[in-house]
């Protein structure tokens, strides 16, 4: 994108892609489960984090708007539409779509693409900037870092940490962020494939920091789905907890008067049935154990203080977050490149004249959404156009 708008102002400048993979764009084709969520309608500063993101987004949007990225896209001839939450797809439903329209664009501009292209190292010259390979270098004068998070979600390596060492630039932590939390649980295997409907609370020094409503998936060691997505970016970094309450539309009351009335109904039915019609099986066997009640006692053995201890597992059964650096499942990278580093209108460094820097190389992560796609294209749109 930042190429694109590059070319379409200076016809006459010379401008490549430097891609480490055999094709640009590869990571693109698996975003939105193969769809691209491109960008979301509602985007502003309060779904992206970052320190001192909030500026950023702002100042970015005031110009590179969601809407704005989609009339771009329109005028490159990529049709899309955006579903009742506000996330925007092509209209196609294909990643691929997003990625032709670009690439037939940059055949167009004659924007030379070397793929395979290893960059070994970086420096600062007289004429602007060196970039090494095992066997070539090229000079160029302005250059721009767009090289995404540190890993994408099928695992390979990525990223800009190396490329940023050699400039010298100020980074945050990197951590994987839209990804699945690990916790600690013994009891969890059992719930290995289960989803259920759930309010995701993320808890530091049991205080409530976020909380996110929807389908929670269930891993052998990790929480995962949407929901736990937009809370990972903390709880991945340790020191925190996830709550969950399995029924949030009822009160704890309710749930108790619920309980008291079925074990009264059916005091000689096995506890394995107390939640028949409530929980997937194994859920219901999880908050039992978790309660410290054998599936197989009779309801009518279940005490008042046992009762208490099922409406608490029911509505806060909470799980020690692990501190997690495994990029392999993560969309996206929380940390980067400090905003500090850069002008917030241009992207340039304040560093080095001529050196962009665009993207999750920067300290900026949205959630999930297609929030950080936009990001990706606003803020590629935004130094394309301030060069």
């Amino acid at each position: 994108m930042c190429a694109v708008r590059v070319a379409e102002r200076y016809p006459d400048k010379k401008i490549a892609v430097l891609e480490k993979a055999d094709r640009v764009g590869k990571k693109l084709l698996v975003t939105g489960n193969g769809r691209c969520n491109l960008s979301n309608l509602s985007a502003c500063s309060e779904n992206y984090h970052g320190e001192g993101s909030e500026k950023l987004i702002n100042i970015l949007f005031k110009n590179y708007s969601p809407e704005a990225v989609l009339e771009y896209f329109r005028a490159l001839g990529l049709f899309s539409r955006a579903d009742s939450e506000g996330r925007v797809y092509p209209l196609s439903n294909q990643a691929s779509s997003v990625l032709d329209v670009l690439r037939r664009r940059i055949k167009e501009l004659d924007i030379e693409e070397l793929c395979g292209y290893d960059i070994r190292g970086i420096q600062k010259s007289s004429s602007g900037y060196e970039i090494f390979t095992a066997d070539t270098t090229i000079t160029a004068k302005k250059l721009i870092i767009a090289t995404g998070g540190r890993a994408d979600h099928a695992g390979r390596e990525s990223g800009s940490g190396d490329i940023l060492r050699m400039l010298g630039l100020s980074a945050t932590k990197l951590t994987p962020s839209l990804s699945p939390v690990k916790v600690k649980c013994d009891l969890l295997r059992s719930l290995k494939g289960v989803r259920a409907y759930a309010q995701v609370t993320l808890l530091k020094n049991g205080e409530a920091v976020k909380s996110e409503l929807g389908e929670v998936q269930f891993a052998e060691d990790a929480l995962s789905g949407i929901c736990v997505f937009n809370l990972s970016r903390e709880a991945n970094r340790g020191g925190c907890e996830i709550s969950l309450n399995l029924l949030p539309d009822y009160s704890l009351n309710d749930i108790r008067a619920e309980l008291t009335e079925r074990i009264s109904n059916s005091p000689d039915s096995p506890a394995s049935e107390l939640f028949t019609g409530v929980f997937h099986k194994n859920i219901g066997l999880f908050v039992l154990k978790s309660s410290g009640i054998k599936p197989s006692s009779l309801c009518k053995d279940i005490s008042d203080k046992e009762i208490k201890k099922l409406c608490r597992n029911i509505t806060d059964r909470r799980f020690e977050c692990i501190e997690n650096y495994d990029f392999r499942k993560a969309q996206v990278t929380a940390g980067g490149v400090r905003i500090g580093e850069i002008d917030p209108n241009t992207f340039e460094s304040h560093r080095h004249k001529g050196l962009y820097i665009i993207g999750e190389a920067l300290d900026v992560d949205g959630d999930c959404g297609g929030y950080n796609l936009q990001f990706a294209f606003a803020s590629g749109m935004c130094a394309g156009d301030s060069l």
